[in-house]
């Protein structure tokens, strides 16, 4: 049990002074516990005293065991930060060697053949990965369309026929709407390729080729509902890369 369970649970016994040093903790939890009791006292304008009845009140031993808990508080959370960090830096790694190793010949002959490309992002973060593929595509001098957002998903599907190339990009690849559009083109024998997370979805079971990112949501505890969106943008220039490589064969 943590330092803020125990002043909660323990919470309606403390008084004034009590909740000065709770305050105290919570607003400088990153740093108190390198104090001495004496520099922890005057920062809460306390005494030594109440400090360590403190303590005891939320049913610790002392001043010493109160530091101690806050000190690996502390390094657990910087473990988890350094743990996550590796994490996200491996995955990127790992996406890098899969797009290298990668034959995407096939998904090239669609785009080189196809008279416009159209990319459809279907959230926010999406929205952003759309535009950066036409503005790093441009100079392929191929006709591209970027169209974004839940009202926009109908337009695709009325929008594109056989002659195009369509490209859905969905983190879950689980929207009602994306599957339905996706499963339109294919009834219209319009190419596909899907865009999504690296797992097994509708979307990417709707569409003739598929390419996959791994998303990382970033610890809730940090920032809430934050899901790390560089893996799109290191595919999409990754692709280009690729995609020279394969007009200069040609």
């Amino acid at each position: 049990m943590n330092i803020e369970e125990l002043m909660n649970i323990y919470y309606s016994n403390l008084n004034e002074n009590d909740k000065l040093i709770c305050k105290y903790i919570i607003n400088n939890k990153n740093t108190c516990y390198k104090l001495s009791i004496d520099e922890f006292a005057a920062r809460c304008n306390v005494s030594n005293t109440t400090l360590f009845r403190f303590a005891k009140k939320i049913s610790l031993p002392g001043f010493s065991e109160l530091k101690a808990r806050l000190r690996l508080e502390v390094e657990d959370k910087s473990n988890e930060w350094i743990d996550f960090l590796g994490t996200v830096t491996d995955s990127y790694h790992k996406m890098v060697e899969d797009i290298k190793n990668r034959d995407c010949t096939s998904i090239f002959n669609k785009m080189y053949k196809a008279k416009r490309i159209i990319v459809y992002g279907s959230g926010y973060a999406q929205a952003r990965v759309v535009s950066e593929f036409k503005r790093i595509f441009l100079p392929t001098q191929k006709t591209i369309f970027n169209m974004h957002g839940y009202d926009m998903v109908e337009a695709v599907g009325t929008l594109a026929n056989e002659d195009d190339f369509v490209i859905i990009i969905s983190l879950s690849g689980e929207s009602k709407g994306v599957i339905k559009v996706a499963k339109d083109l294919r009834l219209k024998g319009v190419p596909t390729l899907s865009i999504t997370r690296m797992m097994n979805n509708t979307l990417a079971a709707s569409c003739e080729e598929n390419l996959y990112i791994n998303s990382i949501a970033l610890p809730k505890e940090y920032i809430l509902d934050y899901e790390i969106s560089t893996p799109y943008f290191i595919l999409i220039e990754l692709l280009f890369l690729k995609y020279q490589k394969y007009l200069a064969q040609i």
